[in-house]
């Protein structure tokens, strides 16, 4: 492969390889890029996500003039490679230097002694082999805040742990290959864990959450436990919100399996490692918008499985879309209809073998915290919690309305065919399984949240074995994992990704995606990208 090579990663995205490793002179090409863009942005961009050794720029593309003979894409890349032939190679990087506390004690370092045994060396010699160099923050990613840095010296390089912990907790420093990094937040991982820092890599809380960004250098130091805790205390203090229920225009009775509030999500933050999230059914979250004359980012309610129980207080009306059987005081009602609910009034919604999730409007949409430009909840990045029982609900009454202009909604009824795009790894599949991919049936199995969902068929093989620098994916992204099962990544998926991309779902078959029940069966039809 000649390099830079640009490809498409989506029908909205395309990615610039600079190179297949990780090293600096690329990572500075990627940087340079990167900048030149966000200065002089063509029409339609939206975001770029810098890896390695590869950036993805993201675009809108209605926003970009196509004719028969110039698609979209097509129309990047050429911008894309006149941008690379008059690369600037003066431009300035902006850079930060930061030093950053690291208490190596126990019980902040679990995994201390096991490198020391690893690497035949004492306790004191890993810890100040972490403290003698300079990293560069190479990528954001895995997590919101999540800095991969690098390159540790090789007398520090250990593999992940084989059994990933269930939970490692926020501020624990990491080692992993040549990486090292700091957990923003309480989360499964399978680094190996030698200290923890009392600093915040993300609050939420303030306009610039992130502390750390890709591009800045880092420099980690010793502090004592007592000196730990000291700061602490000063940095994790918060206050507590007391929500007043009197004013509230719906209490939840019961939640459901997981009920939460969605809009179409946030976008520019990806560089950052932040999901863009928003309702995994677009179709069923903007034609309920749309019954009430709401804009399409009007934040909605989205249920599933069914489950859900709200009482009124006050005089609202509401629209219903997507799967489900609901009901206003025991009378069953129709989804995609407009209905006006009182105080005590009480809707049910019941979980239907026609799809995973329904979606609940109000007029103006509902209200809670705006983080990043969006209402949506990701309660696996800190942002919101499910919803539970005894919750308050407001609704947007001052929200700006809007007359949407699309009425013909696709609908998300069942269909066995999913339609979905060659990836940019596909050909690393054996040739017998690249047949296979797009003629058996895949089942959707139970292991399924907002990030991903797993499904179920033969597995497939590699016609050999390669490692994938870790790139961008986005929702849709196909992942085909190390045992040939796959990983279909949805609306909250991580915004790099190390596991090969074999497919890329078609964007108007994504919410058919979101209803997809455990248990059917799905076969996916070939499209094709642009490029």
């Amino acid at each position: 492969m000649m390099f830079p090579h640009i490809y498409p990663l989506s029908e909205n995205a395309a990615t610039v390889a600079f190179g297949d490793q990780m090293d600096d002179a690329l990572h500075q090409q990627v940087l340079q890029l990167d900048q030149a863009i966000r200065q002089e942005p063509f029409a339609g961009w939206v975001e770029n996500v810098p890896a390695y050794a590869s950036l993805t720029v993201f675009y809108q593309r209605e926003k970009i003039a196509v004719s028969e003979s110039i698609s979209a894409f097509e129309q990047v890349r050429q911008w894309l490679h006149s941008k690379l032939a008059n690369e600037n190679p003066n431009l300035t990087l902006p850079t930060q230097v930061l030093r950053i506390p690291v208490c190596y004690e126990a019980p902040f370092a679990p995994d201390l002694d096991f490198m020391a045994d690893f690497h035949g060396v004492s306790r004191e010699a890993l810890i100040a082999l972490h403290q003698q160099d300079t990293y560069k923050v190479y990528m954001m990613g895995f997590l919101p805040g999540f800095a991969y840095m690098g390159a540790v010296d090789e007398k520090l390089s250990t593999p992940r742990k084989s059994t990933p912990r269930a939970r490692v907790p926020a501020g624990s420093v990491g080692i992993a290959g040549r990486q090292t990094g700091i957990y923003p937040f309480d989360t499964p991982g399978g680094w190996q864990i030698i200290g923890k820092t009392p600093l915040k890599m993300l609050d939420w809380g303030k306009s610039d959450p992130f502390l750390l960004k890709t591009g800045d250098l880092v420099q980690f130091y010793a502090i004592s436990k007592e000196t730990f805790e000291q700061w602490e205390q000063t940095e994790h203090g918060a206050a507590t919100f007391l929500p007043d229920l009197a004013a509230a225009d719906a209490l939840v009775l019961k939640p459901g399996p997981y009920s939460t509030i969605q809009d179409l999500g946030r976008t520019g933050f990806r560089a950052y490692g932040v999901p863009v999230g928003g309702a995994m059914d677009t179709f069923s979250h903007q034609k309920a918008n749309a019954l009430l004359g709401n804009a399409a980012q009007a934040a909605t309610i989205e249920c599933t499985m069914g489950g859900l129980v709200l009482q009124w207080q006050k005089t609202t009306k509401i629209a219903l879309a997507g799967a489900g059987t609901t009901f206003i005081n025991g009378q069953n009602i129709s989804l995609e209809q407009v209905y006006e609910v009182t105080a005590k009034d009480v809707l049910e919604i019941r979980f239907h073998q026609s799809g995973l999730r329904c979606y609940l409007a109000v007029e103006g949409g509902f209200d809670s915290p705006s983080i990043l430009n969006s209402k949506s909840m990701n309660p696996l990045i800190g942002i919101g919690a499910p919803l539970k029982k005894g919750d308050a609900l407001y609704v947007d009454r001052n929200s700006a309305r809007a007359t949407p202009e699309k009425t013909d909604w696709p609908g998300t009824a069942y269909t066995a065919r999913i339609r979905v795009y060659r990836g940019p790894e596909f050909e690393w599949l054996s040739p017998e399984s690249q047949a296979r991919f797009f003629t058996q049936n895949y089942t959707m199995s139970h292991r399924f949240d907002r990030m991903g969902c797993h499904v179920q068929s033969d597995p497939l093989t590699f016609s050999a074995t390669r490692e994938l620098l870790s790139t961008a994916v986005a929702p849709g992204t196909i992942q085909c994992t190390p045992a040939g099962q796959l990983i279909l990544l949805l609306q909250d998926c991580q915004t790099v990704g190390g596991y090969p991309r074999v497919g890329q779902i078609a964007a108007v078959d994504l919410p058919k995606v979101a209803q997809w029940v455990p248990g059917e069966k799905r076969i996916f039809t070939m499209g094709r990208l642009e490029g």
